[in-house]
């Protein structure tokens, strides 16, 4: 074999080799893109907020996003079951909750490639973080009546003690406890023949609270009426 036919033998082993190698190359980014897709693939996160008595807080804001954008992914107010859901990537997230009385908490999430809904408990107190979410609705800034009691009645027995209180801004929830910062204490639905149960009966004294809430997930009206102290008979 000539020298010229020797070079040219080489030249092609080597073509045939890159070939080989951009082939094996190809084929290694088709089996890696699918991964590297589905690292970036979103899922859906959210909150549900709730009080410290576990019920659901209507119109808390929830923002969603990132270290110097808080609000990147999502800046919504909570529906009439607490709740918050929307479509994230998956990369670390910024979690702030707020609701005026409230203190309001910022939560950091690690990346998640699956779905995830995350209870968060509100407790009442100082102002803390704030999620600013807006919409047309909570701008307006509408009112509710005022929550006034007028009156209050109180028939006892050898067996039970019942409250009747007349009121005016047509309350639909109340709470009744035996402390002044209603400790244990959950919102019930409101009617003008409050029962009291066998715990509160044994105080010298209980105190009420009445209030008006109405919510959805764009805006939230809500109003209380002052705490009442019940004095009862012993």
């Amino acid at each position: 074999m000539d020298v010229v036919g020797a070079y040219i033998m080489r030249t092609q082993s080597k073509s045939n080799l890159v070939t080989r190698i951009n082939k094996s190359v190809i084929a290694v980014a088709a089996l890696t893109l699918p991964l590297l897709v589905s690292q970036a693939h979103a899922a859906k996160f959210g909150v549900r907020v709730v009080d410290e008595n576990d019920q659901a807080i209507v119109g808390a804001a929830v923002c969603i996003g990132l270290q110097g954008n808080y609000k990147q992914f999502a800046a919504a107010f909570t529906d009439a079951q607490g709740k918050v859901m929307v479509d994230v990537p998956n990369v670390p997230l910024l979690v702030t909750v707020s609701k005026d009385r409230f203190t309001g908490m910022r939560i950091t999430e690690p990346a998640r490639s699956f779905n995830l809904l995350k209870q968060v408990r509100l407790l009442e107190g100082v102002p803390g973080p704030r999620c600013r979410a807006g919409s047309s609705m909570a701008d307006i800034k509408p009112t509710v009546p005022t929550i006034v009691v007028t009156d209050l009645a109180i028939k006892e027995n050898t067996r039970s003690t019942t409250l009747s209180p007349k009121v005016s801004g047509e309350p639909n929830q109340y709470r009744i406890s035996a402390s002044k910062d209603f400790e244990g204490a959950t919102w019930a639905e409101f009617n003008n023949q409050i029962a009291l149960s066998g715990t509160l009966l044994d105080n010298e004294k209980v105190f009420l609270q009445l209030r008006n809430i109405s919510g959805s997930s764009k805006a939230w009206l809500e109003a209380r009426s002052e705490v009442m102290t019940v004095r009862l008979a012993q």
